[in-house]
């Protein structure tokens, strides 16, 4: 952008939209192809405007979908190749695939993506009912 000009509503929106699925600052110019300190101007100044809150819930929502269906289609697949014994895409490509947009759903609805660790201890004497 040039120097002292306004930035059309359009492209303000358009950094706005990909702000709120990036969340990246960086990401976002090189998307666009617009200076990194124009996208963070713009992103400071509106940021916390209601109507771009509303954006991002919706670019977040958006994303979840999204990911949702690939996970699915990616669970599907997986189902399909163990079933026939195929092995056009690996495994662990799969399941790099689900792990990481599982990941990034949980991200966008704000829960917890850390493992959790989960001990239990038996009675004393469990070992005698276990047959």
């Amino acid at each position: 952008m040039p120097r002292g000009k306004n930035t059309a509503p359009e492209v303000v929106y358009d950094i706005m939209a990909s702000w709120a699925v990036t969340n990246n600052v960086n990401e976002t110019a090189k998307q666009l192809h617009i200076a990194e300190s124009t996208v963070r101007k713009i992103v400071k100044a509106n940021k916390d405007k209601p109507e771009f809150a509303k954006l991002c819930e919706e670019k977040r929502n958006d994303f979840s979908k999204n990911a949702g269906r690939i996970i699915s289609k990616a669970l599907n697949r997986l189902e399909t190749d163990i079933d026939n014994h195929d092995k056009d895409i690996p495994v662990n490509h799969l399941m790099t695939v689900i792990g990481v947009l599982y990941d990034k759903i949980a991200l966008t609805e704000g829960r917890s993506t850390q493992n959790t660790e989960v001990t239990f201890k038996l009675p004393e004497g469990f070992d005698e009912y276990a047959g």
